[in-house]
């Protein structure tokens, strides 16, 4: 199965995904939006709650190619007044130009669950490094940037659409060893 990036209005990427899934009638499409597992205080209680991972995006998996996929699509874009465009990689018209590079896609399904959602890592600090002890995030210390002990959330480098992003996943810093 090959992935698609379908590039939406920020905040629209359900409404989206739901106006897919019911009425652009088209078999073997599959949208869906990646969240991650964020963890919050509020009013001395740690709350949950799935947030988008990746804004401005709904992904689509399908067997088609990237034309065919195109060509089915592409009706249906410029009715849905909250879908933009299908993300087209370089300036080409070929199925590769359209299918999310696998490498991207091996990265993203790393990170992900069975429901699309990136899951809470645990961790802890010791000295100046960051340890992943559990969660998806094991072994890929090295692509953080940033962490925010207070919120339980890491900002990554994740190599996605042809360029480094930045992304908030969620990291709970359990200790802090010297």
């Amino acid at each position: 199965m090959a992935w698609y990036a379908l590039f939406v209005m920020t905040g629209q990427e359900h409404k989206v995904a739901s106006t897919i899934s019911r009425y652009w009638q088209i078999d073997g499409l599959r949208p869906f939006v990646p969240m991650f597992d964020a963890r919050f205080k509020k009013a001395n209680k740690v709350l949950s709650e799935k947030r988008r991972w990746i804004p401005g995006y709904v992904f689509l998996e399908s067997e088609m190619s990237g034309i065919e996929l195109y060509m089915q699509i592409k009706p249906h874009v410029s009715r849905t007044e909250s879908a933009l465009k299908l993300l087209r990689y370089g300036t080409g018209n070929t199925d590769l130009s359209f299918e999310i590079q696998e490498t991207e896609r091996n990265f993203l399904q790393q990170l992900l669950n069975d429901e699309q959602c990136v899951e809470m890592s645990h961790g802890y600090i010791k000295g100046t490094s960051i340890v992943v002890t559990d969660g998806p995030m094991v072994g890929m210390e090295g692509l953080i940037k940033k962490v925010n002990r207070h919120k339980m959330e890491a900002v990554i480098d994740a190599f996605m659409f042809g360029n480094i992003r930045e992304v908030t996943i969620g990291l709970e810093i359990v200790s802090k060893l010297p």
